[in-house]
């Protein structure tokens, strides 16, 4: 009996590797991106005397002194060392980590995803530092000043040690860098098909419910003001992603037309 032709691949123009190459591929994107890790992790560990002085700075605008800051630990000032330098390499290799990444994965892109991959990353990359700015400006001095505020109110005094003071700014400094990233997850999900802006919009109440849980879990702390210093701004960002998928959509819609 004649043999059927093969069939066509359904995602024409992609190129095709064995699977040892894929797992060759996949073994220099791990090496890169460990390297690239590896470098922002000793620049921040030659650099962390500056970083702590950065990290000091709310805490200074607070009126507080941060030479008065202890630590009890005897190996607490190489735990703030070693945080300091594993965050902030992290911080500093994310554009490198999200191309290494990025060049995975684009060969089994078709091309119209391709075009959407550039923006993508830049724009996850964008989001995470404007998180972590928005956190450091705003965000971080408030937090301290509600806090020292809350414990002389009940006639406590306020003395942290100095890993307390910088675990709660980094915690709070990569949350907000991770949860601006929520906007980028709606608009892959609504270029992929999966979420329409109609589908956003009537989930509102479900959003503002998972929003105020993902809060709870990435702030350091529990009390409402905290909360929502990340939650409020979640939340107007998802009501902005409402207004840009409908953008989307309709640009989406007029281009269907024009080539009908």
């Amino acid at each position: 009996m004649p043999q059927n032709p093969p069939e066509e691949d359904v995602r024409p123009g992609l190129e095709t590797k064995p699977f040892l190459a894929h797992l060759e591929d996949l073994r220099w994107t791990i090496i890169r991106c460990i390297a690239a890790l590896g470098v922002g992790v000793i620049i921040c560990a030659f650099t962390a005397r500056y970083i702590i002085a950065i990290l000091y700075r709310p805490y200074i605008q607070t009126g507080q002194d941060p030479t008065k800051l202890v630590n009890f630990g005897v190996v607490d000032p190489f735990s703030i060392h070693m945080e300091i330098s594993l965050f902030g390499g992290l911080i500093l290799s994310l554009p490198f980590l999200l191309y290494f990444i990025g060049q995975f994965l684009l060969p089994a892109l078709t091309p119209r995803e391709k075009r959407f991959l550039a923006p993508i990353f830049f724009a996850g990359s964008m989001l995470f530092v404007v998180g972590v700015v928005f956190c450091y400006a705003f965000v971080i001095r408030a937090a301290l000043q509600f806090f020292i505020g809350y414990s002389n109110y009940f006639g406590f005094q306020s003395m942290w040690t100095a890993k307390t003071l910088i675990d709660f700014e980094v915690q709070m400094l990569i949350g907000f860098g991770l949860a601006f990233e929520f906007p980028l997850v709606i608009m892959v999900l609504n270029v992929m098909g999966l979420v329409s802006s109609q589908q956003l919009a009537s989930k509102r109440r479900h959003a503002g419910f998972i929003i105020f849980v993902a809060a709870c879990c990435i702030i350091p702390s529990t009390d409402p003001f905290s909360l929502s210093l990340l939650s409020v701004p979640l939340y107007v960002l998802y009501e902005a992603c409402i207004w840009i998928t409908r953008i989307f959509e309709r640009r989406k819609a007029a281009a269907v037309k024009v080539e009908d």
